[in-house]
């Protein structure tokens, strides 16, 4: 069975080469400057965790609301929440020109996340999984009204032969992207056991500004490793994006945000166990 999308009237979001950003200070009242440095990220992510927040309970009035909502009210929304995706990613570049070090191991995630951390971040062909697993499940909660004769709603339900096309691309690009940054990461990594780190490492001695210099060396490659894969990160959401229509991206980046604040407290939450644990006195013998 073939489900074409619906007819010309609702097209497909036609996205700038940068979403619109949000103000220079960052936030929705322009209360916070944008961090130079790790610590100040750290806060700085909090915010971003209650702006996402903020993000998800609008998208989920546009995706319940009614569907002759205006197309054009939809694509500010959706520029608006990419607007702040774009943000976070300028404001960790900012933050890693200070220290790349913790932004690979991050205090300010939980620790079920580092587990599933990619090159400093979430791994861009999951964005993929992501609009496929949603689409197949919104489909299937429509099938019944589809077979009897009733029409599929705007959602990633409805998305047509040219749409799964173009992701199939897109997501084949993304893969050997991804390849590319995993061949400079392992390369970066390698580097460690240079001759001139081997010389430094041994002899019972350490030269510390020697030392000093080849590991920011070292560093400065995992650095441009970070740059790449939140580029890559980016450009995987804004390509997505672009190959849906309005109502479609609305519930992309519901289904995306749902998922991101979901793992994030279940992992704090995990984590608070686990600290109130270790806090406990040991038993008496």
């Amino acid at each position: 069975m073939t489900i074409h999308p619906p007819p010309p009237q609702s097209t497909p979001i036609a996205m700038a080469a940068t979403p619109p950003a949000p103000p220079a200070h960052g936030g929705r009242n322009g209360s916070s400057p944008a961090p130079p440095s790790t610590e100040s990220f750290a806060k700085f992510f909090e915010s971003w965790i209650a702006e996402q927040s903020r993000d998800l309970a609008e998208l989920r009035a546009a995706a319940s609301a009614d569907p002759a909502t205006p197309e054009a009210d939809l694509r500010r929304l959706v520029g608006r929440v990419l607007g702040h995706y774009e943000h976070y990613y300028r404001t960790k570049a900012a933050a890693a020109a200070d220290d790349v070090l913790r932004m690979f191991s991050p205090s300010w995630i939980s620790t079920t996340e580092n587990l599933y951390l990619w090159c400093g971040g979430w791994r861009p062909t999951a964005a993929f999984h992501l609009l496929y697993t949603k689409s197949g499940m919104q489909l299937e909660h429509q099938l019944p009204n589809f077979l009897n004769g009733g029409s599929l709603e705007g959602d990633l339900g409805d998305l047509g032969a040219g749409q799964l096309q173009a992701a199939d691309q897109l997501q084949r690009r993304t893969i050997t992207r991804e390849r590319e940054i995993e061949d400079a990461a392992a390369s970066a990594q390698e580097a460690l056991a240079t001759a001139r780190m081997v010389e430094l490492a041994g002899g019972g001695g350490m030269d510390a500004e020697a030392m000093e210099r080849e590991m920011q060396a070292k560093a400065d490659g995992m650095k441009r490793v970070l740059e790449m894969a939140d580029a890559l990160r980016l450009e995987t959401m804004r390509g997505v994006v672009a190959l849906l229509r309005p109502a479609q991206a609305v519930h992309f980046l519901l289904a995306a945000a749902e998922l991101h604040l979901a793992v994030h407290d279940f992992g704090r939450r995990k984590d608070g166990r686990a600290g109130d644990a270790a806090a406990l006195p040991p038993p008496q013998p």
